[in-house]
């Protein structure tokens, strides 16, 4: 009963009355499960705010349920917990950013809706840690950067880099040489009593974290394009405003994540983009898929030998029609599944592509809410199981092509969860999923609307604790069910405190 419990607190038609009875039973792992629901009223907020315990009035206050005249004067944390829920008053912003404890300052620090004038006096803060928070945040008065920027430590100066308001002069200095003058402390020393001896490996953080942003001027980047930092190349690599000649150097980059970057990279010129479409990893050419301004004829020969994603490719959006329909009438199934992805098609050229004898281009198709129910039994009736996911999704799947599927031997996980979570799937069709051996299509399957009563009771009073927990979920749970349920709650148990509640399901 533990298991339909919990599900229980997650229902969202769980009535006023039995959440305060299942607050009343003290059960933590219900408080939590209850302070994690969705939408909270009022009077539920209350009813949790009663318990008294710190850790679940934390989350509540953080969460910005709380008014300020409500919280709790003898509630540990008050003040701080208050402004980061965004409910604290202006004099409580100076209680916490003049607090003591340099872990309270740090957090005020970090706030992105802080004061700008709290913001700049924690820029001047004792501790270096507190100092990073306010050299990153963007409420910072930008006139105080260039003097953070000369900071000696380099995790200040690399947080000046990361400032959205960084100033493009000022973030030129640090990616040439991580700033004058020269540091005297990094994150490295932090975990020592001395300095150490080289700062390098902080300048170049610093350096990096410059590199990445987006207003620093690209003419400083030379130096950065063969950096073997990855994550920093492939971030300045997409940058619109790149020099020819860097897009070429980025081309030869060691890594295939920067040569994807450059072969999705709108700028690219043609010539460079066909060398990509010969890259040796596969990645390369499946990005060239991604570039708005890859020629026609490039993308259909890369898609005659690559297997491409399933989503719009953008040049496929910006066809023309007499593109479109040169491309529908590809001899090469997967370009013509290219066109069944873009957004808006003319009518015919839907009608076509859902009668192309290729199962994957009858896949692609098959999800358009252009198709009507006739369609959609063709398609199954032409390529069986092979369109079944896809068709499965459609949003006006007939429940009687949905049983269809279900019922077919073959039919594998993917195909089951999406019928289970289909709006129109009947009673039926439901209990072939739930025969499934697949847990998860079973959990849907249980907390689908249209499963019959007498099947949800069972199941809340079954042994299997996940069945029973979705079960107790399910929003057509009956009200007389749900009483049943919480009138068998334990009170007061006790169990491990969580320090945040479990995450919405769904």
């Amino acid at each position: 009963m533990r298991d339909a419990l919990l599900g229980l607190a997650e229902n969202p038609a769980l009535t006023d009355d039995l959440f305060a009875r299942l607050v009343a039973s003290g059960d933590e792992d219900l408080l939590y499960a209850l302070a994690g629901r969705e939408h909270l009223t009022t009077s539920q907020t209350g009813a949790l705010l009663a318990v008294g315990d710190p850790t679940l009035t934390r989350h509540l206050v953080r969460s910005g349920l709380v008014p300020w005249p409500d919280l709790p004067e003898d509630h540990p944390g008050r003040a701080l917990d208050a402004v980061i829920g965004g409910i604290a008053p202006p004099a409580v912003w100076w209680e916490v950013a003049t607090d003591p404890d340099p872990e309270v300052r740090q957090e005020v620090a970090y706030a992105l809706d802080a004061p700008p004038e709290i913001v700049a006096a924690l820029a001047h803060d004792t501790n270096p840690k507190v100092v990073v928070g306010a050299a990153g945040n963007p409420r910072l008065p930008p006139g105080l950067l260039h003097g953070l920027a000369r900071h000696p430590d380099t995790v200040v100066r690399e947080a000046v880099a990361q400032n959205e308001n960084a100033p493009a002069e000022l973030l030129s200095a640090l990616l040439a040489d991580g700033g004058h003058p020269a540091p005297t402390r990094c994150g490295a020393c932090h975990r020592r009593e001395t300095a150490c001896p080289d700062h390098t490996p902080g300048v170049r953080r610093t350096r990096l974290a410059a590199a990445c942003h987006p207003a620093v001027p690209p003419a400083g980047l030379a130096a950065f394009l063969d950096a073997p930092e990855v994550g920093a190349v492939t971030t300045f690599a997409a940058r619109t405003d790149l020099p020819a000649a860097f897009l070429d150097r980025l081309a030869e980059h060691p890594s295939a994540d920067v040569r994807a970057v450059i072969a999705a990279h709108p700028a690219a010129p043609e010539a460079l983009l066909r060398t990509l479409a010969t890259d040796a990893d596969p990645e390369v050419r499946r990005a060239l898929a991604e570039n708005p301004a890859v020629p026609l004829d490039l993308l259909t020969a890369v898609a005659a030998h690559e297997r491409l994603p399933g989503e719009p490719a953008p040049r496929i959006e910006s066809a023309a029609e007499a593109e479109l329909r040169g491309l529908a009438a590809s001899r090469t199934a997967q370009v013509r599944a290219l066109v069944a992805d873009r957004v808006e098609l003319p009518g015919d050229l839907v009608a076509q592509l859902a009668a192309d004898p290729d199962p994957g281009v009858a896949r692609r198709i098959a999800a358009r809410p252009e198709l009507g129910p006739d369609t959609l039994i063709t398609l199954v009736e032409r390529h069986g199981p092979a369109v079944f996911s896809a068709v499965a999704r459609h949003p006006g799947c007939p429940t009687a092509l949905l049983h269809r599927m279900a019922a077919e031997a073959t039919t594998g996980r993917r195909v089951l969860r999406d019928i289970a979570r289909h709006p129109a799937s009947r009673p039926e069709t439901l209990l072939l999923c739930l025969a499934a051996e697949a847990p998860d299509v079973r959990r849907y399957a249980a907390a689908h609307p249209a499963l019959p009563v007498p099947v949800l009771e069972s199941m809340v009073d079954g042994p299997e604790g996940e069945l029973a927990r979705a079960a107790a979920e399910n929003p057509a749970l009956p009200e007389a069910l749900m009483e049943r349920i919480v009138t068998r709650a334990p009170r007061g148990a006790s169990h491990p405190p969580r320090c945040a509640p479990r995450p919405p399901s769904g």
